[in-house]
């Protein structure tokens, strides 16, 4: 009888645990559900095409527009192009034109006397060799639409400035940004002081000359 007893209440237990097992299970799914619906929010994924920088190592620049700023005789028009090899994603070599014309300077504004510098010899032109550090590599959105790759870079190098009928060497120092608009196509902004000494004006004088200038890239 008491074996019996046992049979029975083994068998209601079993039972219970049999009926209880699919209601648990049900409850944790139902549970992990809806916790999916609290943090898993439908969002809508933008495709963004990544530009990439086309696999040859030759870049060739045109100035689009430029100015700059010769010390004592003010800011002008600066025009010229470059051609650059990337030595990799890091660092890349470049060499430099550019030309532009002296107005006239301070002194011959205020004294009024003759012109210290003929025409001829306010054309002033530059060449330089430079050496450039990719050192900050991201992305610049452009009204929430585009997202274009870029680069910033510092950039130094020497070369030579001609003008007043003299040739003076010349260090440059700057930075700038280049923007990917296609995979052989870029837009830069470059901004340099470009250091050399002259002396127009009777003594030697160290100067500081600032350029800006905003060029397109082909990459070939």
């Amino acid at each position: 009888m008491e074996i019996g007893i046992r049979r029975i209440h083994v068998t209601l237990a079993g039972l219970l645990m049999a009926a209880t097992i699919p209601f648990s299970v049900a409850t944790q799914a139902q549970g992990d559900a809806e916790i999916d619906e609290i943090i898993s929010p439908d969002l809508e994924r933008r495709e963004i095409r990544e530009a990439r920088i086309d696999s040859e190592d030759f870049e060739f620049t045109a100035y689009l527009g430029g100015i700059m700023n010769v010390e004592d005789f003010g800011s002008n028009a600066l025009y010229g192009g470059s051609l650059a090899y990337h030595i990799n994603e890091d660092f890349f070599m470049e060499a430099g034109y550019g030309q532009t014309k002296l107005g006239e300077s301070s002194y011959e504004r205020l004294s009024g006397s003759a012109p210290l510098l003929t025409d001829e010899e306010r054309e002033l032109s530059m060449y330089n060799l430079s050496l450039a550090w990719n050192f900050l590599p991201g992305e610049i959105f452009i009204f929430d639409k585009w997202a274009l790759n870029s680069n910033l870079y510092l950039i130094g190098g020497v070369g030579n400035t001609s003008f007043a009928d003299e040739e003076h060497f010349t260090y440059n120092v700057g930075v700038g940004v280049r923007m990917l608009a296609q995979d052989w196509l870029a837009l830069r902004l470059d901004v340099r002081d470009h250091i050399f000494e002259h002396e127009i004006f009777g003594e030697p004088l160290t100067t500081n000359n600032l350029s800006a200038q905003l060029g397109v890239s082909v990459y070939f």
